[in-house]
């Protein structure tokens, strides 16, 4: 997903990155789509590479990818929001 416009559209992939490793420590992932999300407007290259992290709905490509290597109990998450 290129552009989470509030919060509540990032629910989904916050809700994934409590489950997933990555999410104990600086997941690079969240990292990107953080860093870039408002560079997406209007920018397709972009855009395409966020929407190839993390789907237009939400969910994690690479967590879905390595489901069974990246499960966490979520009691170390960092709050991305």
């Amino acid at each position: 997903m290129a552009y989470f416009s509030n919060s509540t559209e990032g629910q989904v992939f916050e809700q994934q990155c409590a489950k997933c490793k990555y999410g104990e420590d600086s997941c690079p992932i969240a990292l990107v789509q953080m860093t870039y999300n408002y560079e997406a407007v209007g920018n397709e290259t972009v855009t395409k590479i966020l929407n190839t992290l993390v789907s237009k709905a939400g969910v994690c490509q690479m967590r879905e990818t390595f489901k069974k290597d990246l499960a966490s109990d979520g009691s170390k998450q960092q709050k991305l929001f």
